[in-house]
C-alpha cells in the first residue's frame, strides 16, 4: 500500500499536480545571490523578482513569472528559464541552458558559435560557446532543448554599437 500511494505522489509531483518546493525561493523585489549563501540545489526567481548572481554554486536556477536575473560569476548547472522571465548572463558558468515559452536571454559575449549538434558525453545536444566581454573567459554549456538557442540574443559590446550609430548618423548627414 505505501509502495502504491508513494508512486502516485511522485506521479503528481512530476506532472505539476503537486507543487515541489524549492530550496530558496526570491519571489520579489531586488535580490542578490552571492559566496555568502551555502549550496543550493534549486534556486527559483518569480513573481517579477529580480536577482543579481554574484558568485557561489547552484545546481538549478529557474525563473518564471516575469522575472529577470543577471548572471556575473558563479557556477550554475542547470539554468531554466521560461515565462516571460529575463536572464542577462555577463560572465558564468553554466552546463546547462533551457528556454521556453517568451523567455529572453541576453548573452554580453563575442565569437558566440552555435554548434547544433554536439556528440560527445551529451549526445547529440546542440551547444554554444564564446566569450565573455566582462572578463574575457571562454565559456561553452549546453542547450537542453531543441528552441532554446532561439531564446539567445547576442548582444554586440558597447563600442561596437557606438560606432554603427556614430556611422549611420555620417551618412544620413551626408544625403
Amino acid at each position: 500500500m505505501k509502495t502504491k500511494v508513494l508512486t502516485i505522489l511522485a506521479a503528481l509531483m512530476f506532472f505539476g499536480v503537486c507543487s515541489v518546493k524549492a530550496d530558496l525561493v526570491f519571489d520579489s523585489g531586488y535580490n542578490i545571490f552571492d559566496d555568502s549563501y551555502p549550496y543550493y540545489d534549486e534556486v527559483w526567481v518569480i513573481n517579477d523578482a529580480h536577482l543579481d548572481v554574484l558568485g557561489g554554486e547552484i545546481g538549478k536556477l529557474e525563473t518564471t513569472d516575469f522575472a529577470s536575473v543577471n548572471l556575473y560569476s558563479s557556477y550554475i548547472d542547470w539554468l531554466w528559464t521560461r515565462d516571460s522571465s529575463t536572464i542577462q548572463i555577463f560572465g558564468d558558468n553554466i552546463n546547462w541552458l533551457a528556454a521556453y515559452n517568451d523567455s529572453s536571454i541576453n548573452l554580453y559575449a563575442y565569437d558566440v558559435i552555435y554548434h547544433p549538434t554536439g556528440g560527445g558525453d551529451y549526445g547529440n545536444k546542440a551547444w554554444v560557446e564564446g566569450t565573455y566581454y566582462s572578463d574575457d573567459n571562454p565559456f561553452s554549456f549546453w542547450l537542453y532543448n531543441d528552441e532554446a538557442y532561439s531564446h539567445i540574443t547576442v548582444v554586440p559590446e558597447p563600442m561596437t554599437i557606438f560606432l554603427l550609430s556614430l556611422g549611420s548618423l555620417l551618412v544620413r548627414k551626408r544625403r
